[in-house]
């Protein structure tokens, strides 16, 4: 297990972790672009909400993508099925 120091929102971020370092550097930023974006919309709030709010959008984000894929993959799969089912 390694040991990375991931900078969000100005403080350092100790992890461990068992993956790339390139990976966790990516991840890292991706929290920090997060949490900035909510800090700017919401500069009065405490750090403890920006973390939550911020937590709430990645999932959300990541969801919607997730429910895009699987419409897509579900729509090539019916089209591949109509694809045979002429050929048949």
């Amino acid at each position: 297990m390694k040991t990375f120091v991931l900078k969000v929102l100005g403080s350092d971020y100790k992890i461990k972790a068992d993956r790339d370092g390139e990976y966790i550097y990516q991840v890292g930023k991706i929290v920090d672009e997060k949490m900035k974006q909510i800090h700017k919309q919401f500069p009065q709030g405490s750090l403890a909400r920006t973390a939550v709010v911020s937590c709430i959008n990645l999932v959300d984000e990541y969801l919607t993508r997730e429910q895009e894929n699987e419409a897509k993959i579900k729509s090539r799969i019916y089209q591949l099925i109509e694809k045979l089912e002429r050929v048949m």
